[in-house]
């Protein structure tokens, strides 16, 4: 049961870390869908976002912190269990 809460715990801190990125990924992009056709350009901007540094210096600072969270959470369950 412990083991499942922590699963859980994890893959929910993950999950956020994949949302807050996909929004913000949106966000800068503009994505906004009145039409398919500005849909597609959303699109093309959200993939140049993709390629620039701006954005993946804030997605490097939250995968080491969400990597630093998992790696705590782990210890500490492997410390209660001894």
């Amino acid at each position: 049961m412990f083991a499942l809460f922590i699963q859980l715990l994890l893959t929910a801190l993950w999950g956020t870390v994949l949302t807050i990125h996909t929004r913000r990924l949106f966000r800068l992009a503009h994505v906004a869908v009145p039409s398919r056709r500005a849909f597609f350009r959303s699109l093309q901007r959200a993939w140049w976002w993709l390629g620039r540094e701006e954005y993946w210096r804030a997605v490097q600072i939250d995968g080491m912190r969400g990597t630093q969270m998992s790696l705590i959470i782990v210890v500490l369950c492997w410390s209660f269990g001894s």
